[in-house]
């Protein structure tokens, strides 16, 4: 029987997944709870030393004969003191340890309360990696912490050379309830390096043939080599996979898509359409904020593999099971060429999605920060490196079709307003292109020091999208649920950059209506120019969110969004014909083509 308290179970749970037997325990009152957990578990040889610094030294000598990870277990205050010197020797000696420590409230911490010291990263520099467990699981994010921290430490116990780690659990509830008959269903987390463990590598072949619909999401990248897109492109071929891309993957190929739209708009629609079996992900960040949405509404149960050459947990989908340390080139070339004989795509699944982003429909947009994005989508010359300012410009411009030339960088790493025109401006410094930036009034002000670097060149291209405030917060929050919305958030003003742009050596542009920015959009994408140039295209912040609000609507299928497609199809094919209102949806579309 096991003690009630979730993150126990938890922890023993994960130690028998990875093979942690031998356990040597030292007495106290906080520690009951884990050591009457291991004691009761057949699994584990328990050994008993009451001395902590004695047990520690105990525990690397065992690990020592038997080349496996050993746990120790002590109670909270200084009991966890007496094992740094052993932790010390185990980390420059490299022996596998694992270090549980139990805790009590960390609240009450220099509140005079007894037994109660700070416990986090006590051995910090000593050992490999260093978790404190949540104080108490209440929801189902509490337990995903909880596992994930687990997995990262006992990871680490082998990644990259074996080391000491330190897991410190604070047992807050029942110390005599062990009423609970079944440790909760977990597995470890795989960890496959470059060219390790052969048999385990050819195992996930057998994973990838029996999986009938791969979900491939490739985040923020700097753009692909020629030979790992041919991989890509050849894993692609013989795998039922379907390749989610937007403009920051930096990757247009064969069985890609654009999911941006179909996602951004529609996440739970997509899930109940189209649901993978194995979900496998690589590169940075993503633009698309539904992701994770999407992700959380698939019912059916789906495996997740990582690329990450670091080997870090990355488990933003809350299912991952295995992590692939190497680079995609690596990781797309293995599993391409040594795919079964006869295997191929039967493009079911990318059929799904494909079918989706037809269904997606883009509407002829009335003069707005989405209209800039549109202008600057069909108007920018190829072989041009475009960097997105956060938010806005990098949504608004994932809903059109870009060159396969143009490398497309943004700051969502972080996602901070700061330093995007500085980034920019660096890129644009190396490159002997021409160079756009997209950006909003706020982020541009934010940075506007960065117009007067001496390294501005005259391939510098900086649309600015000014609509006097921060629309994002329109768009999410809206003047209707907070009065005070334009004063303290997204702080409505009167700026202009023209005055400042101008005064170091800009050209300047400008544009209030449709009719002014297709007048002005050819002149500034022009490569002659003697000057860099700023495009300043005043827009409405309420009406800008206004316009994406009504946009993102259209395409929801839960608010009948699929009836009024319908009938806006209709409606643009009788007034404009069939033909122009074909030429509308072109943009989601057209990356069909590459297949």
């Amino acid at each position: 029987m096991y003690s009630i308290i979730e993150s126990v179970r938890i922890l023993v749970k994960l130690l028998k997944e990875y093979g942690v037997r031998h356990i040597v325990v030292s007495p106290g009152g906080s520690s009951v709870p884990i050591v009457h957990s291991l004691e009761a578990d057949k699994y584990f040889t328990c050994y008993s030393v009451v001395d902590e610094r004695s047990a520690a030294y105990f525990a690397m000598g065992v690990s020592q004969q038997l080349g496996e990870p050993v746990a120790a277990v002590c109670t909270s205050g200084t009991a966890a003191c007496n094992y740094l010197p052993a932790v010390t020797e185990a980390f420059y000696q490299n022996v596998p340890l694992v270090l549980i420590t139990a805790d009590k409230h960390p609240y009450y911490n220099h509140q005079l309360v007894h037994q109660v010291i700070n416990q986090q990263n006590i051995y910090q520099d000593k050992c490999k990696h260093s978790v404190s467990l949540p104080i108490e699981i209440k929801t189902d994010d509490d337990a995903w912490y909880c596992r994930r921290l687990i997995n990262e430490a006992l990871l680490d116990t082998s990644r990259h050379g074996a080391g000491p780690v330190h897991i410190n659990i604070p047992t807050i509830g029942s110390q005599q309830n062990y009423s609970v008959k079944e440790l909760p269903d977990l597995k470890a987390i795989n960890l496959l390096s470059y060219g390790s463990d052969v048999e385990l590598w050819q195992g996930k072949i057998e994973e990838l043939v029996e999986a009938k619909e791969i979900l491939v999401v490739f985040g923020q990248h700097c753009p692909y080599s020629e030979e790992t897109v041919r991989y890509i492109e050849m894993f692609a071929e013989k795998y039922n996979c379907f390749l989610s891309v937007e403009h920051v993957s930096n990757l247009k190929c064969k069985g890609a898509l654009p999911t941006y739209p179909v996602l951004e708009t529609d996440a739970r629609h997509a899930a109940k359409t189209a649901p993978p079996d194995l979900l496998i992900s690589l590169g940075g960040n993503s633009a698309t904020y539904q992701m994770r949405n999407f992700t959380s509404t698939v019912t059916k149960p789906f495996k997740h593999w990582v690329i990450e050459e670091s080997g870090y947990v990355k488990d933003p989908f809350k299912h991952l099971t295995d992590i692939f340390e190497c680079t995609p080139a690596y990781f797309f070339e293995f599993f391409a060429k040594n795919a079964p004989e006869g295997a191929v795509n039967d493009q079911a699944y990318y059929t799904k999605w494909s079918e989706l982003a037809d269904n997606f429909n883009l509407t002829e947009l009335p003069y707005s920060n989405f209209y800039a994005a549109q202008g600057l989508a069909a108007n920018i010359p190829d072989n041009s490196l475009l960097h997105l300012s956060i938010l806005s410009s990098t949504r608004h411009m994932q809903f059109f079709e870009l060159d396969k030339s143009i490398r497309v960088y943004s700051n969502i790493g972080a996602l901070g307003i700061d330093g995007s025109m500085s980034s920019f401006m660096g890129q644009a410094a190396v490159s002997d292109n021409l160079a756009f930036l997209m950006i909003g009034d706020l982020s541009f002000f934010y940075d506007m020091n960065s117009i007067g670097l001496k390294h501005v060149s005259k391939n510098v291209r900086i649309l600015l999208v000014n609509n006097r405030g921060a629309s994002e917060f329109h768009f999410y929050i809206g003047k209707q649920n907070i009065a005070s919305l334009d004063d303290y958030v997204s702080v409505r003003h009167g700026s202009t950059a023209k005055g400042w742009v101008e005064s170091c050596g800009f050209r300047y542009l400008s544009a209030e209506t449709k009719e002014e920015f297709d007048s002005s959009i050819v002149d500034f994408v022009s490569e002659d120019s003697d000057a860099p140039v700023l495009f300043e295209v005043f827009t409405d912040m309420e009406e800008d969110a206004k316009i994406t609000r009504e946009l993102f609507d259209l395409n929801e299928e839960d608010d009948g969004g699929a009836e009024k497609r319908k009938v806006l199809k209709k409606m643009a094919t009788t007034v404009l014909g069939d033909q122009n209102a074909k030429k509308v949806a072109k943009a989601i579309t057209a990356a069909r083509n590459s297949r």
